[in-house]
């Protein structure tokens, strides 16, 4: 159906904004007197606002304006004070929209506005639209046109439509006056993922890493000067209400927290709850950093790790095996001093400086949750100069459950430093080393050899594995 290219709704339109009768009461976004918000990592926010109206006595409806249109209905807590009784409620869509908005004025006189595709001047023609089966049909000067040519401009804004959601309730009063009320909902649409800077000293052997709560709004509403906290933890729908610390102790951690800009921590039913210190406003469409963790210094370990899963239960074919690069991997352990804080699973983007001194990007990774004292293993990608090849060059199968192979592993180091290599093999089933022209360690059931790559130069070994499967 072709409508027209743009929509106009003149002056007297006023304040886009839900009707309510003298009886009834509307409370808008301007009646706000705090906004908290409290951000899951898939999606879903608790929205709490709490707001100052003004209510009679009596059944009346009160039309609450600036709701998330994300909102899940059944999702809300209403407290509207303890002598006010809630009968219904009702969530209203936004339901303003070209098409509702010429359906609102069909039979009534509406106008058309036209420019003259030369000289650009806009001329104004009354008409009415009668119709809207198939495409719009107008009454213009006496004869009815079907798609007429033009921008459409009504007169009034029809009481029932809306330009953004409305929650109506129902409910009965007995006392009239000033009163807060507080509601609570989950939404959609606003979600949180930490972000980690890294920063690697390769001489010093040491990382520097910060952390950020990254908030996102893709939802259709603005949330402006908000309390947010932010929860790491695998959630589903809800989570339990958090355990407060005692009074006294959680005062100390805030302020301390404040003083520094950081996120108060609080552990709840298995989950972490981050209070960030500052108000955000989040509009439509923004995406927010904020600082998630005190940035911390830590010894890290570098290797260049390669990893093969051999095949041991049967004979390889074919050609020349194919060259791998071993990963560029740091691990460093999460400290477990006082000041030791988890790491909610989140990307990790790794620099480091080049000669010159100036910080350059080395990669990233995704880590996952990460206790205090546990380990993170990053791999920043792969060592271009260092080549690794892994051939079969034995096979022999002894009867159904019991197998025997031996591989060569040839590495290859194009660099002007010598390189140190972990060569990591995960073998299947029950195994255990027969024969091998280099030691090795046996680690979470896998072999483990750590070899020097001369600069320049090669290295090569060669192991003979049994196993039962």
């Amino acid at each position: 159906m072709r409508m027209t290219s743009a929509w106009i709704l003149t002056a007297a339109l006023g304040v886009i904004a839900p009707a309510a009768t003298a009886q009834d009461r509307l409370s808008t976004a301007d009646d706000q007197t705090d906004l908290a918000l409290t951000v899951y990592g898939n999606g879903l926010a608790l929205v709490r606002d709490r707001r100052e109206v003004d209510l009679p006595i009596g059944v009346k409806e009160l039309a609450i304006s600036g709701v998330s249109p994300q909102m899940i209905a059944d999702s809300l807590d209403l407290d509207l004070g303890p002598d006010v009784r809630v009968l219904t409620r009702t969530l209203r869509p936004a339901n303003l929209n070209p098409r509702s908005l010429l359906e609102a004025h069909l039979g009534k006189p509406a106008q058309l506005i036209r420019r003259h595709p030369e000289t650009g001047a806009e001329t104004v023609v009354a008409a009415t639209p009668v119709s809207l089966q198939g495409g719009v049909i107008a009454r213009i000067g006496g004869r009815l046109v079907s798609n007429p040519e033009g921008r459409w401009a009504f007169p009034s804004m029809p009481p029932h439509l809306r330009a953004e959601p409305v929650l109506a309730v129902r409910a009965e009063s007995a006392s009239a006056g000033a009163r807060p009320i507080g509601l609570g909902y989950l939404a959609g649409g606003v979600s949180w993922r930490p972000a980690y800077t890294a920063n690697w000293d390769r001489k010093a052997g040491k990382i520097r890493l910060s952390a950020w709560a990254v908030l996102k709004n893709s939802s259709a509403m603005d949330f402006g000067n908000a309390r947010v906290k932010v929860v790491a933890g695998q959630v589903r729908r809800v989570s339990a209400a958090p355990r407060p610390a005692p009074r006294a102790a959680l005062m100390m951690k805030a302020e301390a927290a404040q003083d520094a800009g950081l996120a108060v921590r609080e552990s709840f039913a298995g989950y972490h709850l981050y209070d960030l210190p500052q108000r955000v406003s989040l509009k439509r469409g923004d995406e927010v950093h904020a600082a998630l963790l005190k940035p911390l210094t830590v010894e890290v370990r570098h290797e260049l790790v390669s990893e093969g899963h051999p095949a041991v239960f049967g004979r390889v074919r074919g050609g020349a095996p194919r060259p791998t690069h071993p990963a560029i991997r740091l691990t460093f352990q999460n400290p477990k001093d006082d000041a030791a804080q988890p790491l909610p699973a989140g990307t990790m983007r790794l620099y480091g400086a080049d000669s010159g001194g100036t910080a350059q990007f080395m990669g990233e990774d995704r880590i996952g949750d990460v206790p205090v004292g546990g380990e993170v293993m990053v791999n920043a990608g792969n060592a271009f100069d260092v080549t690794v090849k892994r051939r079969q060059t034995d096979f022999r199968r002894e009867n159904r459950d019991n197998f025997e192979a031996a591989f060569a592993i040839d590495l290859q180091n194009g660099g002007a430093e010598a390189a140190s290599v972990k060569v990591v093999e995960s073998l299947p089933g029950d195994w255990r080393m027969a024969d091998t022209d280099k030691p090795h360690t046996r680690e979470n059931n896998q072999a483990v050899w750590r070899v020097v790559v001369p600069a320049r130069g090669t290295l090569s070994f060669s192991y003979r594995v049994a196993v039962r499967n």
